[in-house]
């Protein structure tokens, strides 16, 4: 759960990371305190021994030498020193609170004492207990030269050992105290990370994110919370233009798909309309074309000239008729193996005649390596002469027709080229749609009757043209693979 959550991952991060803090805080902490309480014990017990050879200057010199264990009897009483003695330079001791080790050598004395004459301190552990001990040497003055000889430097060393054991407590408890606060702290800080995570980050979020739910259902009202001047107030409000533009979007589509509909339907109409007026008028006009051959045959000169005239129009309403019919019955294509080169060529030849009355060059590019394409022949046939027509017709002042065919990634293209004025970027719109043409005399239905071919095909048709540089025009057919080939021969 920790891992899908985002503010689980932050209180996660956060969390390792105060804990982290707290702990070097703590450690530091406990170090230094640590450390206050060795050198507090360590100056307690100087100033025990410093108190000692004071004490001891001034009975010594009234020769009171008795009360100088009674002291430090005293002191020990009073938790001033855990143990005292006062030594001679061999070690032996004179006064001890432990009377058992007075007259005995109970140590060696480290030769800095003695020999450099300055303070030495320590740490000894004895029965598991850490002993801090002060050794100060006592020096042969000139008030003392009365009973000792002035040859001798030092009389002896005064040696205070101080218990650890109540330093080391307050530092046990000192880091219990730090735990303790470093834990305390540690929860608040979490649970007021919690809180402003819920609050300014998992909050919104969850509200953007319901607001996205609803937008994937379609709700395209949906908006969310923009107020905020932060990031997740600039994302709500980029959302919100998000959702807005989709709205936008959305509603020009349905305004587009409504008026396609339209037009499908008024397309649909025209087509079962063209095609009843197509019967209507072909049986009449098989007739009047039956009569105007008979008079052809009786009549020469001028009336001649008129009923050519007759037979060349009947011949074309013929073939708007079969225009209209066979876009208002598109048959399903009968799909096989069609070599290009068979294919595009008898296209050629009934178009060349209209190609030399216009003094168009036609340039063929068909290499003999092609594969075979996956077409019904006939209404490819028909699809290529509809668009060598067109390309014909746009160069009225004559030009430069040329046709390639290459294979490329399973697909054979055919490209149809024309130099004529080109097509103008409003009109390239439309140049696919039934009945639209720029020409005087037209339906207007071949390049709409190729495209249906070409998607009944699963292929596509694709124009390109500059206006004044020519128009290409390019019928993509599924190249046809070799067992498929191999299943028609």
């Amino acid at each position: 759960m920790l891992r899908r959550s985002l503010t689980g991952k932050i209180l996660v991060a956060v969390g390792v990371t105060v804990a982290v803090v707290i702990a070097i805080y703590t450690y530091f902490v406990i170090r230094v305190q640590s450390a206050w309480w060795h050198e507090r014990t360590q100056a307690q017990n100087l100033i025990a021994a410093s108190m000692i050879h004071e004490y001891l200057n001034g009975v010594m010199l009234s020769e009171r030498h008795q009360e100088v264990q009674r002291f430090l009897l005293k002191m020990q009483k009073s938790d001033e020193i855990s143990c005292g003695r006062i030594i001679k330079p061999d070690g032996s001791v004179v006064f001890s609170t432990e009377t058992q080790e007075v007259g005995h050598a109970v140590m060696n004395m480290p030769g800095e004492l003695f020999g450099e004459g300055r303070v030495v301190q320590g740490v000894r552990t004895e029965n598991g207990q850490r002993l801090a001990v002060a050794m100060r040497p006592v020096a042969n003055s000139e008030s003392c030269r009365k009973c000792h000889a002035a040859d001798q430097l030092y009389l002896g060393a005064i040696i205070t050992e101080r218990s650890m054991s109540p330093a080391e407590a307050s530092i046990a408890g000192n880091r219990n105290l730090l735990i303790v606060y470093g834990i305390v702290i540690f929860v608040l800080v979490g649970v007021v990370l919690w809180l402003l995570i819920v609050r300014l980050v998992s909050q919104p979020v969850r509200s953007l994110l319901a607001q996205m739910r609803r937008v994937e259902r379609g709700d395209l009202t949906a908006r969310a919370e923009a107020q905020r001047p932060d990031e997740i107030g600039e994302l709500a409000r980029d959302f919100n233009a998000m959702v807005r533009s989709l709205q936008t979007a959305k509603h020009a589509l349905d305004e587009s798909h409504d008026k396609q509909m339209q037009q499908a339907s008024k397309l649909a109409s025209i087509g079962e309309l063209a095609s009843g007026i197509a019967h209507e008028i072909r049986n009449p006009l098989a007739g009047i074309g039956a009569a105007v051959e008979v008079l052809a045959e009786n009549h020469n000169g001028p009336e001649g000239e008129i009923v050519h005239e007759i037979r060349r129009q009947i011949t074309r309403l013929n073939s708007t008729l079969r225009e209209l019919l066979d876009f208002a019955r598109q048959r399903e294509p009968e799909i096989a193996p069609c070599a290009v080169a068979q294919l595009v060529r008898p296209m050629l030849a009934l178009v060349r005649p209209d190609a030399q009355k216009y003094h168009i060059t036609i340039i063929e590019d068909l290499p003999a390596d092609l594969p075979p394409i996956s077409a019904d022949d006939g209404q490819a046939q028909q699809a290529l002469l509809n668009v060598l027509l067109n390309a014909i017709q746009a160069m009225p002042d004559g030009g430069t027709l040329t046709i390639r065919a290459a294979a490329d990634d399973g697909n054979v293209r055919i490209r149809v080229s024309d130099t004529g004025a080109g097509i103008s970027a409003e009109n390239q719109q439309k140049i696919f749609s039934p009945f639209f043409t720029t020409k005087h005399r037209g339906t207007g239905l071949g390049l709409a009757i190729t495209r249906t071919i070409m998607e009944k095909h699963g292929g596509a048709i694709t124009m390109e043209s500059n206006l004044g540089h020519g128009t290409t025009f390019t019928l993509q057919f599924a190249a046809c693979a070799a067992q498929e080939v191999l299943a028609h021969v």
